[in-house]
């Protein structure tokens, strides 16, 4: 059983580090505490751009995975970052669109949330 990251996962979570380093991530948070969620919304469109909700749509749908692993990692550096949003209830309802069977909800919800919409 391995528990370190792949070189590839890793490289994925040093990109998305950087981004979020350079994304000054804290004025967005201050800025949605007080209930202007422009930067936060310009941030997440950055994220889906990245590909951090395709980690959680099946190919078929548009996306990557499911890609659990990497979805994990990727939440470790929105974590540490604080960056504001609904970021896990947009990843969550993607994993449970994608499994639920609903397969017309499916196919018209899951290609817009990999989009980030």
């Amino acid at each position: 059983m391995r528990f370190l990251p792949t070189e590839e996962q890793a490289a994925f979570t040093g990109s998305l580090d950087a981004m979020l380093s350079a994304a000054d991530v804290p004025r967005a948070a201050r800025a949605w505490a007080v209930g202007d969620h422009a930067p936060g919304r310009r941030l997440f469109a950055r994220l889906a751009d990245a590909g951090l909700f395709a980690l959680a749509v099946p190919e078929a749908y548009g996306g990557a995975g499911p890609l659990p692993v990497e979805l994990a990692l990727a939440f470790v550096e929105l974590g540490r970052h604080a960056v504001p949003g609904p970021l896990a209830e947009t990843a969550a309802a993607a994993a449970l669109l994608a499994e639920c069977g609903a397969a017309p909800a499916a196919r018209r919800l899951l290609p817009g949330l990999v989009v980030g919409g």
